[in-house]
């Protein structure tokens, strides 16, 4: 450990313009683009995670909204949750990969407008975003849903107002921690990128890596790659659907307890394949572009 903090302190006392570089990038963007609506969402996840734990409520579907609407990590982070109460199930394990995804949000106020500049209609790109995730999910229900989730056999409270207080003090706690430890990632891999661009402005494969390490960046990537529009459609639905290593480090860190990474790693490949074949057949086949 000792030699690994040594070598860490020559890198980045002899790459300190670019380690430099990418903290302040990193903080400007969780900063400004990421934590306002990030803690926001935590905090109305982890109230709803104990709402629902609270009246026994497993719904798969509840899942799959709260994926939707809420962006990454909080697909992973109710799935975990579905997990901990729902230990003989594999539901929750194979469905975190998929419904791990950006927010609407997310992907209108950055994506469509500073990186797509709405070069396809919106629908359009929502409907490239989400239609393979509401698919692949609803297989996923259907393969692993556990009937027997559907009995209720757990003792309900009544609705007091002192334990939506509660709720509420305990989800602000749970959010603060998990947002400054998703910070510390979002900065530390803007850091990887902007060492790895240092080196390899030209280089093709250099790009790359950056481009799969942390989404943010590996969107400004393709967008001044200068790459024609469907290809710069295609990349971007793609990394939406992929998230990033950023992503996959963020998900270990909050839910590795209750999710298999590996099973993770291998839902977003599939999601992956099936955004690749349903954009290449709007693209290229059908040529609705």
């Amino acid at each position: 450990m000792i030699s690994i903090i040594l070598i860490l302190l020559f890198v980045f006392s002899v790459l300190s313009v670019p380690v430099c570089h990418g903290v302040i990038s990193g903080l400007y963007l969780y900063g400004m683009k990421i934590f306002p609506g990030l803690f926001i969402s935590f905090i109305l996840t982890n109230i709803l995670v104990r709402i629902l734990q609270q009246k026994n409520i497993n719904n798969p579907w509840i899942l799959v909204i709260t994926g939707l609407m809420t962006g990454f990590p909080n697909g992973a982070y109710i799935c975990s949750w579905y997990n901990k109460n729902n230990p003989e199930n594999r539901l929750g394990d194979m469905l975190a990969g998929i419904i791990n995804i950006p927010s609407p949000a997310f992907l209108i106020s950055y994506v469509y407008i500073n990186i797509l500049e709405k070069c396809i209609s919106l629908p359009m790109f929502l409907a490239l975003t989400y239609t393979p995730v509401i698919l692949c999910s609803y297989m996923t229900i259907l393969l692993f849903r556990n009937k027997d989730n559907k009995k209720d056999n757990a003792p309900h409270i009544k609705n007091d107002k002192k334990l939506i207080f509660h709720f509420f003090e305990e989800a602000v706690d749970s959010s603060i921690n998990t947002a400054l430890k998703l910070g510390a990632y979002v900065i530390i891999f803007s850091v990887i990128v902007n060492i790895i661009m240092h080196f390899s402005q030209s280089n093709t494969a250099g790009l790359l890596i950056s481009y799969l390490f942390e989404i943010s960046n590996g969107l400004a990537i393709i967008k001044n790659a200068g790459i024609p529009m469907n290809i710069t459609v295609l990349l971007t639905v793609l990394l939406d659907a992929f998230g990033g290593v950023c992503i996959i480090m963020q998900t270990k860190s909050i839910c590795s307890s209750y999710i298999s990474i590996k099973k993770y790693i291998y839902q977003k490949l599939v999601l992956c394949i099936v955004t690749l074949a349903m954009t290449y057949l709007l693209i290229y086949v059908l040529n609705i572009l």
